[in-house]
């Protein structure tokens, strides 16, 4: 039966464990059909479970306290959460535009704090200009692409 979040599974094919929303169709290993009850190993409610959960699966049972110390400790290496939401970063970079729609470290910083982000105004841009939202006009001057 499945769980709350995700699944580790295992195929009984290839006898791989990966980890599913559900149970899946087909193996992502070997790429056979999994049965309608596909053994489901257990059930985690993060991603960051479901990463260690697949790894620990798929580890012989003598090395596995030694793997789930090292995953565990390791943790803070895949960051879960992001500093602000890619749905509420256009609304406050269009908020932080001038007439013209072109914004500035100086106009985006006391949005940011506004919102009470804590992100820096510069970090942000340049995380923004890399996604294709923003582009750079000057120095100190960019465009929002809408």
């Amino acid at each position: 039966m499945s769980g709350a979040g995700w699944n580790v599974v295992r195929c009984s094919a290839c006898k791989t464990c990966h980890g599913h929303r559900g149970t899946g169709r087909t193996c992502p290993h070997c790429g056979q059909k999994l049965p309608v009850d596909a053994e489901i190993v257990t059930s985690v409610a993060t991603p960051s479970d479901l990463r260690i959960g697949v790894a620990l699966a798929n580890t012989p049972e003598e090395l596995r306290d030694s793997l789930r110390k090292r995953l565990e400790v390791n943790q803070n290496l895949f960051p879960q959460e992001e500093p602000i939401s890619f749905q509420g970063l256009p609304k406050i970079l269009l908020s932080a535009t001038d007439e013209n729609g072109a914004l500035s470290v100086k106009s985006l910083q006391p949005m940011l704090n506004k919102s009470n982000v804590d992100i820096d105004a510069e970090d942000l841009i340049a995380m923004s200009e890399s996604q294709g939202l923003l582009l750079r006009l000057d120095t100190d001057c960019w465009q929002l692409l809408e």
